[in-house]
């Protein structure tokens, strides 16, 4: 019974721009299964009206864009449009338009939002069988970024189906996005938010090689890169400073350790402030500064004794060994940094 009554305060939210008639039928069942619909017309016009007003029929409620302003502005309206219109809601499940997420997949992820309420459930697909060459690689790709970003690690990052907890709509509608790359933000705001992930396998469905998709795969695929290398870039610059300035500081006839130590001085700076305010979103609290310095004098000697020590029992001149040393102290640090210093 408690799952239920769930589902009667369940909303299923499906952002459609120029849908088929697939969206009536999935319409109709999700009704059928004692579900709220909220639809948004995302700018389609008059030629895509009478769909929208044969699933109003059928028991949804449909918010209008008169323009095309994208997935991300389409599923922010849904998000306050069901704040505003069902006060008592549990969760929200957002699905696709296009008949890739079928209503037995819909009602688990509302089933596993009930179990998990404080949870950001993902319906996650296999990307087993014949699947389009850009879904499976796409998604393998980001997948991985995504994980070394963030160090969730999620299966499918790009599932438009999921369950979005109570507790965290009104933070997801401060989040940044317009269109497709608004889902990946989420995705990198779950420390923010202090939410989990619980992911729910899927089918895996793509009818007509995913042609009714209007995911563009170079324009949007580059709008979330761009947000997941903004995690990347702070510590990219750092280095570009820190061995400048130290080949420059060896050229001037200091010895390798004191070349080391100063570089990493100015670059350690340069980190902090990047990371601190443009990476983390200033999180961290008052003892970030002295958590980033104890690993920075850490991660410095560290650096400093091997790139003192390894020419001499390796054929390879100190400025060359900089460069294998620093990425793997880059990896390291980055994860602490991540888990640890900027942590919530």
């Amino acid at each position: 019974m408690e799952y239920n009554q769930t589902l009667s305060t369940t909303v299923v939210l499906i952002p459609a721009y120029k849908p088929d008639e697939r969206l009536i039928t999935l319409t109709q069942q999700l009704v059928d299964a004692n579900l709220r619909v909220l639809l948004v017309d995302d700018g389609g016009g008059t030629k895509y009206a009478d769909i929208f007003r044969q699933c109003s029929e059928a028991g949804a409620q449909v918010a209008v864009h008169s323009v095309n302003l994208g997935k991300g502005r389409a599923l922010k309206t849904g998000i306050n449009e069901t704040l505003l219109r069902w006060p008592d809601v549990s969760c929200i499940v957002t699905a696709d338009a296009d008949g890739q997420h079928t209503v037995h997949d819909i009602l688990r992820v509302a089933e596993a939002s009930a179990i998990h309420p404080d949870d950001l459930i993902l319906g996650a697909r296999k990307f087993s069988g014949d699947v389009p060459f850009k879904s499976r690689w796409g998604n393998r790709i980001t997948r991985f970024v995504y994980r070394l970003a963030s160090g969730n690690p999620v299966t499918d990052t790009q599932t438009g189906l999921r369950g979005l907890p109570k507790s965290a709509l009104e933070q997801m509608l401060r989040i940044d996005g317009e269109r497709y790359e608004y889902e990946m933000n989420v995705l990198l705001r779950l420390r923010d938010m202090k939410i989990g992930v619980f992911e729910v396998p899927i089918e895996t469905i793509y009818i007509n090689d995913n042609e009714g998709s209007h995911f563009n795969p170079v324009r949007d695929a580059w709008r979330i890169y761009v947000v997941i290398f903004r995690y990347l870039f702070s510590s990219i610059a750092s280095f570009v400073v820190d061995y400048v300035l130290y080949w420059l500081l060896l050229g001037a006839g200091l010895i390798p350790v004191v070349s080391y130590a100063l570089a990493r001085l100015v670059s350690s700076q340069v980190n902090y402030r990047l990371n601190r305010y443009t990476v983390f979103a200033g999180r961290g609290g008052k003892y970030a500064m002295l958590k980033y310095y104890v690993l920075a004098v850490i991660q410095g000697a560290l650096g400093a004794g091997l790139v003192q020590f390894l020419p001499a029992v390796l054929p390879v001149s100190a400025a060359v060994i900089k460069i294998p040393v620093d990425i793997i102290l880059f990896m390291i640090s980055f994860v602490i940094q991540r888990d640890f210093v900027f942590k919530s």
